[in-house]
């Protein structure tokens, strides 16, 4: 089932990908997990760092101003409405340049041993072939270099979204919600992520349960308008407007515990793991 999020990732619109993927989840999600992320690397002034699944290029900016002007920073990713967003953006004030590739994680288009950090925030579980990615990742690492990976951890232990799940189960079925859950959160084995690490070659790995304050303003109106990215998008988007309405409301009544003042306020967790090459 992963690979119809990937397939939704690749084919997904430029406007969807601005306005629900960039407007709604990167400031909630990727903007503050990007920081998680990288205080796990301690990046230094002047490295090369190479953001895989860089989406709109938010771990990669981040990246770009720990680094500094003297340090460079690449961003990969398959989806070239994610790309397009990203390098629209202005240079990182004070920051590294950065560079955008278009291509697969398991064929990076990067040099053997030539960066100093690798970084994956939220996209491993989506990865059709995750050892293959793991092992581009070692290959382009220099000797002694890190690698830092995020991956959420099951949809119970991020409210809003099973809330979202239980809404879809209600209205459009459970097959569909088990498509939706078994995406984002269908990777969430702390010890299967350390074994693909060792079995790629990675030492001194660790891997640790991180949460973050999750909100939607918005309530559960903005929780559904996060699916035209998601899996399902298509079977969504066949909604008329008495089913769409079904949804909302079917999301609100499942998110009515998290939900105060027409706000969803919750956590999220995530698996932060860290190797060296």
């Amino acid at each position: 089932m992963t690979s119809d999020w990937s397939a939704r990732f690749a084919s997904a619109s430029d406007d969807a990908m601005r306005r629900d993927y960039e407007g709604i989840l990167v400031p909630r999600l990727f903007v503050p997990w990007a920081d998680v992320l990288l205080d796990q690397l301690a990046l230094e002034p002047g490295q090369k760092v190479l953001d895989v699944a860089c989406g709109p290029g938010t771990v990669a900016r981040a990246a770009a101003r720990r680094v500094g002007p003297s340090g460079r920073v690449t961003g990969a990713d398959f989806s070239p409405a994610m790309l397009a967003i990203g390098r629209g953006k202005p240079p990182v004030d004070g920051g590294a340049p950065i560079e955008y590739l278009e291509g697969p994680a398991d064929k990076l288009d990067v040099a053997d041993d030539d960066v100093d950090v690798v970084t994956c925030q939220h996209g491993l579980q989506f990865f059709p072939d995750r050892p293959a990615a793991l092992a581009e990742m070692r290959r382009v690492l220099r000797p002694s270099g890190r690698v830092g990976i995020a991956v959420w951890r099951s949809v119970a232990e991020c409210p809003p979204f099973d809330a979202l799940a239980d809404g879809i189960a209600e209205v459009l079925g459970e097959p569909l919600a088990a498509t939706y859950r078994s995406g984002p959160w269908g990777f969430a084995d702390p010890d299967e992520l350390a074994a693909l690490l060792d079995a790629a070659g990675f030492t001194e790995i660790a891997v640790t349960r991180h949460e973050l304050p999750l909100e939607f303003d918005g309530g559960a109106a903005q929780l559904v308008d996060t699916l035209p990215v998601a899996a399902i998008a298509q079977d969504v988007a066949a909604l008329d407007e008495a089913g769409h309405r079904r949804l909302v409301d079917a999301v609100a009544r499942a998110a009515a515990p998290i939900t105060s003042d027409g706000v969803v306020r919750s956590t999220a967790a995530a698996n932060l793991a860290t190797a060296r090459s």
